[in-house]
C-alpha cells in the first residue's frame, strides 16, 4: 500500500462551506473505521498544521477505552522536507485484533510542549485472524560450565562437613 486511505488533519472543518456547518453535528459522533493490510499495518496520512515546526514531533496513538496505554503507538520527528511537503505518513503496526480504540493525535514542540492535540474514537479492524508473533524457542537450561561450577562448589561444601 504506497498511499494512506486516510488522512487526518488538525484543523476544524470550515464553518463557511454550507454543507460542513450542515453536517457538523453529526461529525462529532462519526467513528472512523479503518482496515489493517496483509502486513497487519493501518497507514495514516497527516495534514500538518501552521505550528508545526522542524524537530516537533508528531505522535499516534490508539488506546482501548478501558486501559490506561496506548496499545498502538507510532511518532515521527519532522523534518523540513516534511514541512514543505505538508505531510506526514503515520504506521500504527502488528494490528492484533478487531476492536474500538480512542486515537490521539498529537503534536509537540520543543521541551515536549503540546502544540496541538485531536481525539476521535476509532475501529480498527484487523487483516484476518491479526498479527501473531513469531514464537521464538528458548531454551532456559544452564551452561554446562555453570552446572559444573555449581557442582563443584556443593561438594566442596558438603566435604567441609
Amino acid at each position: 500500500m504506497s498511499t494512506p486511505l486516510v488522512q487526518l488533519t488538525f484543523a476544524l472543518q470550515s464553518f463557511e462551506d454550507p454543507m460542513s456547518a450542515a453536517m457538523s453535528h453529526t461529525m462529532e459522533y462519526e467513528k472512523l473505521s479503518l482496515q489493517a493490510n496483509e502486513t497487519h499495518n493501518i497507514a495514516l496520512q497527516c495534514m500538518l498544521p501552521d505550528a508545526a515546526h522542524e524537530d516537533d514531533t508528531i505522535s499516534l496513538s490508539a488506546t482501548h477505552p478501558s486501559a490506561r496505554g496506548a496499545q498502538y503507538f507510532t511518532e515521527h520527528t519532522l523534518t523540513n522536507a516534511d514541512l514543505e511537503r505538508g505531510v506526514v505518513n503515520l504506521t500504527l503496526s502488528k494490528i492484533t485484533q478487531s476492536q474500538c480504540f480512542v486515537m490521539q493525535l498529537m503534536l509537540h514542540g520543543k521541551h515536549a510542549t503540546l502544540k496541538n492535540s485531536l481525539q476521535f474514537d476509532m475501529h480498527i479492524k484487523a487483516f484476518k485472524q491479526g498479527y501473531c508473533a513469531p514464537f521464538i524457542n528458548v531454551e532456559r537450561t544452564k551452561p554446562q560450565g555453570i552446572r559444573r561450577y555449581f557442582t563443584s562448589m556443593g561438594s566442596t561444601f558438603l566435604s567441609l562437613f
